[in-house]
């Protein structure tokens, strides 16, 4: 039961995360990846306490892989989305 908890708090992040990528406004988007960042710098030491130090840093560095990758598709969405919507008013304009 704790592991589907788990799981679903990293959906639901990861849906906030797209939500706020594809928004108008870039900045919305790098928020949580900021958040991430802050947190892990504060419970740094208690993250690297246990002797598998490796696989701390792999998931670390997937997890804010993840959370950039997905800004930056989501900022591409935007900008595809936005190009079709001046297409199509430029289209009507003619």
């Amino acid at each position: 039961m704790d592991y589907i908890v788990k799981i679903l708090v990293v959906i639901l992040i990861l849906l906030i995360q797209e939500y706020l990528s594809t928004r108008k406004n870039p900045y919305l988007g790098g928020i949580l990846p900021i958040v991430y960042i802050g947190v892990i710098s504060l419970f740094f030491n208690r993250l690297m306490d246990n002797n598998d130090n490796s696989s701390t840093w792999v998931i670390l560095i997937v997890a804010l892989c993840g959370l950039l990758s997905t800004w930056i598709s989501g900022r591409e969405r935007f900008k595809k989305k936005r190009q079709k919507e001046l297409d199509r008013i430029e289209l009507q304009n003619l």
